[in-house]
């Protein structure tokens, strides 16, 4: 039996300023890299004999020298374990690539490299602008052999820069298609025989990135079987809160708090509040995220809407009754456009969130 960690997306380096504050932001750079040497550490005590890095370990091509260090320490530091690298679209030149580690081995972009390990062999090309549809007819595999093919792009139905069209893979008996650059676990069939995967990146880090995120473990005999294991060690969360009928802060804060439950205080959320209320009920974003301060980082918006009743308004000699009749009486609304100037209008008046 062989063992093989396949991972991706692993974006050593990535700038996270724009999604988290100031200190949490460093902390968060600091755990990416955290977590792929634990990953190495993982792998090192669970006799993985080889890990497939399907692309984008480096945010960039210029990659910091602390990241490079690191990354090339840890490969040094496990000689048992060959480290299969295919660059993606993020690192795509690979030029600061140290070539002279034994246990680090590449691709390229002129055709495929394979490795064998007894009858399994890994196989794997670079894609870019000039290679991404003519790459199907230079893969070919022997039938009786054990199959990994190593590619990086999205899992699509044609053909491109930065695109795997699946179809032109089927009967070219690849039995596992180690796929990166989309950043959540994905697997679907090739054919009878294969399937392919992506593992996802290894931390998210933004709220386009949520849920769990991690690698995938391979034990191949005299076939394939797959793993997904969960390692990330802070899960991003996005969780949707109806508040129709709240009549307060105190009701919208336990219903939070409800679906908030069951989720690690460590973790990351982005809380979004939706639903109908009363237009009286107020909503400050600083007591929101205050009351759930047990997780990591907490985002917040408001996209309430507020219960309207035109009639309450048709004698009402406020700022608020003279906006609602001056948009209810113009005809070049029609009545959905109407409602939205008027649930825009009174959440600027308000004070409310407007995106």
């Amino acid at each position: 039996m062989m063992k093989i960690l396949h991972c991706a997306d692993i974006h050593l380096g990535s700038k996270i300023e724009s999604k988290f504050p100031g200190d949490k932001s460093n902390v968060r750079k600091s755990e990416v890299l955290n977590t792929f040497k634990k990953m190495v550490q993982y792998a090192s005590e669970n006799n993985i004999n080889v890990i497939i890095l399907a692309g984008d370990v480096f945010d960039k091509d210029n990659p910091a020298k602390k990241d490079k260090d690191a990354f090339y320490a840890l490969i040094k530091r496990n000689p048992q374990i060959d480290f299969l690298y295919l660059n993606g679209n993020h690192d795509t030149e690979g030029s600061y690539v140290e070539n002279d580690i034994a246990n680090l081995k590449t691709f390229n972009k002129e055709d495929f490299t394979s490795y064998e390990y007894g009858n399994i062999v890994i196989s794997g090309i670079e894609l870019n602008e000039s290679n991404a549809k003519s790459f199907y007819s230079k893969l070919s595999l022997n039938k009786d052999k054990i199959n990994i093919v190593v590619l990086h792009g999205d899992a699509c139905d044609s053909t491109g820069k930065d695109k795997i069209k699946i179809d032109s893979l089927k009967n070219k008996n690849i039995d596992y298609l180690a796929l990166g650059h989309i950043h959540s676990y994905k697997i679907g069939k090739i054919d009878d025989r294969g399937y392919y995967a992506f593992p996802g990146c290894l931390e998210g880090r933004g709220f386009d990135e949520c849920g769990e995120k991690g690698f995938i473990v391979l034990d191949i005999t005299d076939k394939v079987e797959h793993q997904f294991i969960p390692f990330a060690c802070r899960t991003i969360h996005e969780i949707v809160v109806d508040a129709t009928g709240a009549n307060n802060l105190i009701d919208i804060e336990e219903r939070i708090k409800d679906e908030l439950k069951d989720i690690r205080n460590e973790d990351i959320v982005r809380i979004i509040l939706t639903g109908e209320l009363e237009l009286g009920v107020e909503i400050n974003k600083e007591d929101v995220v205050a009351s759930n301060n047990r997780f990591f980082f907490v985002d917040y918006k408001d996209k309430t809407t507020r219960k309207i009743n035109i009639a309450d308004y048709e004698n009402d000699k406020s700022l608020i009754g003279e906006f609602i009749r001056g948009v209810s009486n113009n005809n070049e609304y029609t009545e959905e456009e109407k409602n939205k100037i008027i649930t825009l209008g009174l959440r600027l008046i308000n004070g409310l969130e407007v995106e």
